[in-house]
């Protein structure tokens, strides 16, 4: 839960991309960020008293591959910041804000959901969970800021996060701290393109 709470806490990043600061801006603070987590996660196999004292400071809140050299190098927080660096990058702003939230929100709210009234077993996910994902998705679309006037753009981004739910179920070798943001981000997107 403690984990989820910090990945709930990620949100403050898309949050102030709304309201403060230039593009620019986020490109380079996440940069600078994304390298900083990404030479912690190299120290952390090359060097042995520094991973000593990562894993004191940090080790109960990595999941199980996590701790696994062949499996990853990088834990969720290091892809989480690359996968919002590359929405701030590639998407434009409002599609980028949504899907940040998408992942700090909805995969948090799946978490808890699963871990409270899960009963329904998808593989290692839930259906509950799942809806727990899809409901708070709703909530995103409907109070952050879109890119057009037309309502036709709440059924694309409804699309694209219905698209991202099921998505979410697949058991991926891909972190799904990157993958569920530029997944969602890349189909609204092209959904906008094609009929907006």
């Amino acid at each position: 839960m403690f984990r989820k709470t910090i990945h709930l806490f990620s949100s403050v990043i898309p949050l102030m991309y709304i309201f403060w600061g230039s593009w620019e801006f986020y490109v380079y603070a996440l940069s600078v960020l994304s390298a900083v987590m990404v030479l912690i996660d190299f120290f952390r196999y090359k060097d042995r008293n520094f991973n000593q004292f990562y894993m004191r400071a940090l080790g109960n809140i990595l999941r199980t591959h996590e701790l696994n050299k062949r499996k990853t190098i990088f834990t969720g927080g290091t892809y989480l910041i690359i996968a919002f660096l590359i929405c701030v990058l590639i998407f434009p702003r409002q599609i980028a804000i949504i899907s940040m939230l998408i992942l700090s929100v909805c995969d948090s709210a799946a978490a808890i959901s699963g871990k409270i009234f899960g009963k329904k077993r998808i593989k290692n996910k839930t259906l509950e969970g799942s809806i727990g994902f899809f409901i708070t998705g709703v909530l995103i679309i409907f109070l952050t800021p879109k890119m057009s006037d037309s309502f036709s753009e709440y059924y694309i981004a409804l699309t694209a996060l219905v698209l991202t739910t099921l998505f979410e179920l697949i058991p991926l070798r891909i972190d799904d701290n990157f993958s569920i943001p530029v997944f969602f981000g890349a189909v609204y997107l092209l959904l906008f393109n094609i009929f907006i």
